[in-house]
């Protein structure tokens, strides 16, 4: 394994991380033929609508599974299991990448969602209204295939997206304005795919049922297609790691700065995963079902697919604006500022949405008297929403940044990424839920304001010891400053 060069002098207190040199003290410098650019926007383009056809996916399950299950729970493990598989092998296949390369990764991947998706389409065809109100054998082995393909499909995710955040940082390897570019642009197309994808998979869901699920089938198709013909290996022979453990993405973790980085990230993942999972559910959820398990609440039931899918769409939409603008504040500003600024947004929407809730029954109930108030309280929910968005790229940098101390480590670090993403995913969209079943939209303020105050303790604690002041690595060295 190479060695580092480390300085540290008394004053400064600053510890340099040079790169890693060969026993006779040259720098490695890389051989590699510059890829071409058309390359590195495929692999973009490919994230982009991976992320569209697994979004898709994701609604029609949830409008199918929403519409047959009383309890929010059920729902909510069916959809999340995705997650498990994620967490499971995102750290694999983050190290593994780093010993067989890439793009061997960034091909199976979209073949094995095809192969979950066309379970899922075929469960639901042989079992279009299944009998959920007793325990049967049938019930049991519809939840099973469910839960298998939903498995499978994580698998495909954990494959796909730290093979790409490991290509993409191969690529912008010594450059900090490209690593910024690429960065920044899949953070953007995640977003960006959920937001398309939103109000388009409810439009399929309303017209196509769970046939729509064929149109998810050619996505992954075409991705598939994309990535064997336009991506090239990004990662050189002579940089693979052919030595070392496969659960180098696992041991990261013990990484000081990393550890102190988790509970934050991991929290606003959480609040946002189960946000965007369950909101839907709770605005589409039937009518007068959805009034008399939570009465009194205007953001519990009666609204449309369509209308809920849209409503969801702008929040995210919202979100992605909200990215785009923090970008060029992020390297103005100290990391933890970003994140204090960005819990202040959700507090401000945790406030409105709360008294927004509470005005009526229902969207058909809110009386004359209401909808300008109403119409307040939605307003100040978007700068709410900018404000916590800018979480996204701030926690982008650090990663960024973490990974560049830790050389020929990048694939293992971006699986790291993947597996706080589904780990906050997963327990906020389960925990979530099961705020939700007791108190309904009330219950996921409460999660909410929870895993606030958990990422705020995180996030005062990492400005306290300064564990935020890391610098992205220039062309030959990454300056920890501990002034």
């Amino acid at each position: 394994m190479s060695v580092n060069n480390v300085k540290q002098t008394k004053n400064a207190r600053t510890l340099t991380v040079s790169r890693p040199e060969k026993p006779d003290g040259e720098q490695v410098i890389s051989t590699r033929e510059p890829l071409q650019r058309g390359s590195l926007s495929i692999a973009i383009i490919s994230a982009l609508l991976a992320r569209i056809a697994g979004r898709i996916s994701f609604v029609i399950m949830s409008f199918y599974l929403g519409e047959r299950f009383t309890s929010a729970t059920v729902v909510v493990l069916i959809l999340e299991s995705f997650y498990v598989t994620e967490l499971l092998l995102s750290p694999l296949v983050g190290s593994f990448s780093d010993r067989i390369g890439r793009r061997p990764f960034l091909l199976l991947a979209p073949l094995l969602a095809a192969m979950a998706t066309c379970g899922m389409l075929f469960a639901t065809q042989i079992f279009p209204r299944p009998n959920v109100h007793t325990i049967n054998p049938g019930l049991v082995i519809f939840l099973l295939i469910l839960l298998v393909e939903r498995l499978i499909e994580g698998v495909s995710s954990g494959m796909n997206v730290p093979a790409t955040l490991g290509y993409i940082t191969d690529v912008s390897k010594g450059s900090e304005r490209l690593r910024v570019r690429v960065m920044t642009a899949f953070e953007i197309v995640t977003v960006a795919g959920i937001t398309l994808a939103i109000p388009f998979g409810g439009k399929i869901s309303s017209s196509m049922g769970t046939k729509g699920f064929f149109v998810v089938i050619g996505i992954y198709l075409l991705v598939f297609l994309l990535a064997s013909v336009g991506l090239k290996e990004s990662l050189p022979q002579h940089e693979m790691q052919p030595h070392g453990s496969l659960l180098t993405g696992l041991t990261v973790i013990r990484h000081k700065r990393i550890f102190t980085f988790l509970p934050a990230w991991f929290s606003v993942n959480a609040l946002v995963g189960s946000w965007t999972t369950l909101i839907l559910i709770m605005l589409a959820y039937p009518s007068p079902a959805a009034d008399i398990r939570h009465p009194h609440q205007l953001l519990y039931g009666g609204f449309s697919k369509m209308g809920a899918s849209l409503w969801v769409s702008i929040f995210a939409l919202t979100f992605l604006l909200g990215m785009v603008l923090w970008v060029p504040l992020v390297a103005r500003l100290r990391r933890t500022t970003v994140m204090l600024i960005s819990l202040g947004g959700l507090a401000l929407m945790i406030i409105t949405l709360t008294f927004l809730n509470g005005l009526a029954e229902n969207p058909y109930s809110l009386s004359a008297s209401s909808r300008p108030l109403a119409q307040t309280l939605v307003l100040l929910v978007i700068p709410g929403i900018l404000l916590l968005s800018g979480f996204t790229p701030v926690a982008l940098t650090q990663m960024s940044a973490l990974a560049d101390t830790l050389p020929y480590q990048r694939g293992a670090v971006m699986g790291l990424y993947s597996v706080v993403l589904a780990v906050g995913q997963l327990l906020g969209s389960v925990v979530g839920g099961f705020f939700v079943d007791l108190g309904g939209f009330y219950g996921l303020m409460t999660f909410s304001t929870i895993m606030g105050c958990i990422s705020l303790v995180s996030v005062l604690y990492i400005r306290n010891h300064k564990h935020d002041l890391i610098k992205v690595a220039s062309n030959k060295s990454a300056c920890i400053s501990q002034t």
